[in-house]
Formats: structure tokens, C-alpha cells, sequence
């Protein structure tokens, strides 16, 4: 299997690919930070309940109302651009540049059609979550988890754009032409 080369980190990028080379990337890291953060959490809490019978309330609702949307939806944008999805490259191995372009076209506007979908609905749900001031209540707390909400839209955003660049990739190895700086495969 052979690597695919990192989309947006073809130098020298223009400057709207710089841009979103940044954007990718911090959501990115804000995903790692994410998994960091929620190991901790969950290591303070075994470590709570077991030596001193104290578990740390809300560390469940914490994990899945924030942590893992984070985990997800953050590093959802950057996967994507360093093409580190789960791939089958049997096609590729023996489709030509044509071929390659069409199927790269045709993934992409599946990709960009189910994204733009998902940022959609994402929307309208972080939306409601919000006004709603969506939270778990505990006893002498209430953890709100509305923010987490507006992660899965912009996870699934970052990844439109990346798949709008694709599309382009694709269109360019379709017509035979070379793709432009910044956006060589």
C-alpha cells in the first residue's frame, strides 16, 4: 500500500491552503489534546475511587459529552488530509492517471455531499443543543455539554474542504492537465 502524499502541505501552498493547513492542523491538535486530557481525567478517577472511595463526579458524562466528540470530530478534518482513512488501493495500483482521476472525482463528491450533509445537520443539532443550554445535571452541579455539540459541524466542515480539494485533484488528473502549486499529488 502505497502512501498518499499530505493534501494540503504540497510547498509552496497558496495562501487560502497555508490557511487551511492551519486550521486542519489545530483542530488536530485539539484532538490529541483531547485524548490527553481524558486519559488524565480517567486515571485521577480510578485513582479516586480506589484510594479513597471518592470517584470524581461526572467523569463518564465528561468522557462522552466532551473528550470523545473532540477525539472524533477534531482529528476528522486532518485524517482526512493526510490520507490516513482507511484506504483501498487495490484500483490505484493498476488504474491509469485517467482512471485514477475519475475515481478521485467520484469519491470526492461522495465525500463532500456526505460531509456537507453532516455540517448541515450538525448545525441545526449544536443549534437546538445551545438554545436549549443543553448540560447533565448532577447533585450539587451540572456539567453543560451544548459546546461539545459544535464540534461534529466543524469537524465534518474541515473535511468538506478538504474533499473540495480533492475534487479539484481529481478534475486535474481527469482532464490530464498537471494540478496547480501548492495542490500536487
Amino acid at each position: 500500500m502505497t502512501a498518499t502524499p499530505d493534501r494540503l502541505n504540497d510547498p509552496p501552498a497558496p495562501p487560502p491552503l497555508r490557511g487551511l493547513r492551519r486550521l486542519v492542523d489545530g483542530a488536530g491538535i485539539l484532538g490529541g489534546l483531547a485524548v490527553a486530557l481524558m486519559a488524565l481525567h480517567v486515571v485521577l478517577d480510578v485513582a479516586a475511587r480506589n484510594l479513597a472511595a471518592l470517584p470524581l463526579s461526572g467523569t463518564t458524562e465528561f468522557v462522552a459529552g466532551w473528550y470523545m466528540v473532540a477525539v472524533v470530530f477534531c482529528a476528522l478534518g486532518s485524517v482526512h488530509a493526510r490520507g490516513d482513512h482507511i484506504r483501498v488501493d487495490l484500483i490505484d495500483m493498476i488504474a491509469g492517471p485517467q482512471l485514477d482521476g475519475l475515481l478521485t472525482l467520484f469519491t470526492s463528491l461522495v465525500f463532500l455531499t456526505a460531509a456537507a450533509a453532516m455540517t448541515a445537520w450538525g448545525i441545526d443539532d449544536a443549534l437546538d443543543a445551545t438554545l436549549r443550554g443543553e448540560r447533565v445535571e448532577f447533585a450539587t452541579w451540572a456539567l453543560p455539554v451544548w459546546p461539545g455539540r459544535w464540534l461534529v459541524p466543524l469537524g465534518f466542515a474541515l473535511t468538506g474542504l478538504v474533499a473540495l480539494l480533492d475534487l479539484g485533484r481529481g478534475l486535474h488528473r481527469l482532464t490530464g492537465r498537471r494540478p496547480p502549486r501548492g495542490d500536487a499529488a
